[in-house]
């Protein structure tokens, strides 16, 4: 049996890595193992069994022939990169990972200064701190405000160390037949909790001014908590986004579909590229104009104008690519 597998191993080793020739790499190790134990079955030796199974199904010609696929050896396109189902898995683990941390380093970003103006309003119930100067307050509602922007982009920095090692940026991927049928089947299955926490993360994001207007109207104009319930509600809507879109579009990246198709790949390098210096901009104006101007519950609205500004040009990007393949 190793004599055979070994063979159609051989055969296939120089031919381009599609999804369709694995398909029919598949058939035909399946149809030779087929006709192998068929002859065992009848008392033929092994020799002779590996022989006649060779005999009837390794003309290769034939088979591609069959299939209208090409004869040609040709050079791997330098852009696809064919992963194992081992190299998947370990992927797809990475990810989940991944997912979680820079979610998580997006959500401090947002909180760092809600918990920074909590400490300052809880400050006034400690009596303690309460005799401390104004700005000795201020100070020290300072530290937790940097811990947990430096514990953020400790997570970017180390999950994105993490994310390079693949070396999957801008190259399209390859899978046999049989993980494809999965991540399809676990695609599927993961769309309606995907559907669910974008909706609630648009809801929490909608919720979030509506509930700023009622603390302002509740507990006055003399404090922060309009602000901190605005910026937790904010932060928690977008952990959800980040998230859940992250595993979302791996899947689609591995499967090879949506914005991942290798026809696409050429303009998602370009928006990765805006990405990588649009978002830590508008996270940094966020931070600046919030030291400076004291705008820590006004200036968020710069995240979704970006994000809205960045999708109207990823689409353009997308849609001028695609003009430029059709001329």
């Amino acid at each position: 049996m190793d004599t055979i597998v070994n063979y159609v191993d051989s055969v296939f080793v120089h031919l381009p890595k599609t999804p369709e020739m694995l398909r029919l790499k598949e058939d035909m190790l399946l149809n030779m193992e087929e006709k192998y134990d068929q002859l065992k079955a009848e008392n033929r030796s092994e020799n002779e069994a590996i022989g006649t199974v060779l005999a009837e199904f390794g003309n290769i010609d034939e088979i591609i022939e069959a299939y209208n696929l090409e004869t040609d050896v040709q050079e791997e396109d330098n852009n696809v990169l064919f992963l194992s189902p081992e190299a998947v898995e370990d992927y797809m683990s990475h990810r989940a990972k991944f997912s979680l941390g820079i979610a998580a380093g997006v959500f401090l970003c947002i909180l760092a200064p809600a918990i920074m103006l909590l400490v300052q309003e809880v400050s006034n119930f400690l009596p303690f701190i309460n005799q401390a100067t104004e700005d000795t307050r201020v100070i020290v509602s300072l530290v937790p405000l940097f811990l947990l922007i430096a514990l953020a982009v400790g997570l970017f920095i180390l999950f994105g160390i993490k994310e390079q090692q693949y070396e999957l940026e801008g190259r399209a991927i390859s899978i046999d037949s049989t993980t494809r049928s999965e991540l399809t089947r676990e695609l599927k299955n993961f769309k309606p909790q995907f559907a669910k926490a974008i909706a609630a993360g648009v809801i929490l994001c909608i919720t979030a001014p509506i509930v700023l207007l009622l603390s302002l109207v509740l507990l006055g104009y003399n404090n922060y908590w309009a602000v901190i319930f605005l910026l937790s509600f904010v932060a928690v809507g977008v952990f959800l986004f980040v998230f859940f879109g992250i595993i979302h579009a791996t899947y689609h990246k591995i499967l090879a579909i949506g914005s991942y198709t290798p026809k696409k790949i050429a303009a998602e390098k370009l928006t990765d590229t805006v990405a990588s210096i649009v978002f830590p901009t508008a996270a940094a104006v966020y931070v600046i104009s919030g030291f400076l101007f004291n705008t820590w519950g006004t200036a968020w609205i710069i995240f979704p104008i970006v994000g809205i500004l960045f999708a109207v040009f990823a689409a353009a990007t997308e849609s001028l690519s695609s003009l430029r393949r059709r001329k």
